[in-house]
């Protein structure tokens, strides 16, 4: 049964559409407890650290810190502990300019915790996570959203039955405003464009590979390629791509050897990593070049929808219709909303997450990346293509 929420698009005038350049990450934020080293400590040890701080973590949650930074418009999406530590996540939430408001309060359940060592001998960051049974979302807390206020929704892959319904109601919602826009004033077809779906594979769990014929773009990391017994990234996106839906994207990021991508018309392309010249900090290296990623791609996709809706106005073509890839091979989801990712789109946007993931590689935490970007994002922004 479609939710209540799917029937707001029929009554919808183009006055009302927000102006769709959010993206929202869906997954968990925890209390990090990072303690900095010399060296990595020897079992039944004892030793000093060189320092020690308390920073906000999570997958989904840093990679909202890092697309607030670099300019993208983001809401992090998860269950919050009401516990002693809520007022520490939400401020730096608020810090950090990240929507968290349907975000629903869990209470007697304590926030998940990781206690996390880096090495200054070697670079490392070994991570000790618990979670004391925090709630994980549900397809009813996702009801809650208003898909018509995203141009994109990134998961953790984590959650399985739930996000599957949860992907399961966007499909629903772009079909449905395929149909709206196909069946009304055409000045309107630009206004509410359909949401593209991307998923972090980060967990050596086989049953993730249950998501990748529901989304466009899927991230897939070191740990789950090797998980899966593959040796580098090219091995890796050769055999991932059999399981995933007809016109989707495929990006694997792979440490100190860079990153690499398949195009929705089976492209490869690649970038080395830019090392920093000192290592500092190798926490949320992953987060961080996902979301330098998804804010490139982003970009990307607003400028060609911008230029396809100019298009279509001033031609006034009654006919015009967009060039979406059919999927014919997976029988519950129509097509990859992923027309705007070209070669050489997604050459620019690997590239431009390894240098930013390069970049927060050599800082502590995240909070004088922006700053050490700046040159970076203003190069990047400037060369983000508006036609395909």
């Amino acid at each position: 049964m479609i939710s209540s929420f799917y029937q707001k698009i029929v009554a919808m005038s183009s006055a009302a559409v927000p102006s769709q350049q959010k993206i929202v990450c869906i997954g968990l934020t925890c209390l990090d407890i990072v303690q900095t080293c010399k060296h990595y400590p020897a079992e039944d040890s004892d030793q000093r650290s060189v320092e020690y701080r308390w920073q906000r973590g999570g997958n989904a949650s840093n990679t909202c810190t890092v697309l607030s930074l670099l300019g993208t418009s983001c809401e992090f999406f998860g269950t919050l502990s009401m516990d002693e530590h809520i007022n520490f996540l939400q401020n730096d939430m608020k810090k950090y300019n990240i929507d968290f408001s349907h975000c629903p309060m869990v209470q007697g359940i304590g926030c998940p915790t990781s206690t996390v060592i880096l090495s200054q001998s070697t670079g490392s960051r070994t991570i000790l996570h618990h979670n004391p049974c925090m709630p994980e979302l549900t397809l009813k807390n996702f009801e809650q959203l208003h898909l018509q206020d995203y141009s994109w929704i990134h998961f953790e892959g984590r959650n399985l039955a739930e996000v599957l319904s949860m992907l399961q109601c966007i499909e629903n919602y772009n079909d449905m405003l395929s149909c709206f826009q196909d069946s009304t004033d055409k000045e309107k077809d630009w206004n509410l464009v359909p949401i593209t779906v991307s998923v972090e594979l980060e967990r050596p769990r086989q049953e993730l590979l249950d998501l990748l014929p529901y989304v466009d773009v899927a991230f897939i990391s070191k740990d789950f390629a090797q998980s899966r017994g593959y040796d580098n990234m090219s091995e890796t996106l050769k055999n991932i791509s059999d399981d995933a839906k007809s016109g989707a994207t495929l990006i694997c990021a792979w440490g100190d050897r860079g990153a690499m991508a398949r195009t929705p018309d089976n492209i490869t392309v690649q970038s080395p990593a830019f090392s920093p010249h000192k290592v500092v900090d190798t926490l949320g290296a992953g987060d961080t070049f996902n979301a330098a990623v998804l804010h490139y791609l982003n970009k990307a996709k607003l400028n060609y929808v911008k230029k396809r809706m100019s298009e279509s106005i001033e031609s006034n073509n009654e006919d015009y219709q967009r060039n979406i890839k059919r999927n014919y091979n997976i029988e519950s989801t129509e097509w990859s909303h992923t027309e705007f990712i070209t070669q050489s789109v997604l050459q620019a946007a690997v590239s431009f997450g390894c240098r930013v993931a390069g970049a927060k590689v050599g800082l502590k935490g995240y909070s004088k990346l922006e700053e050490m970007l700046k040159n970076t994002l203003d190069s990047s922004q400037n060369n983000i293509p508006s036609d395909m």
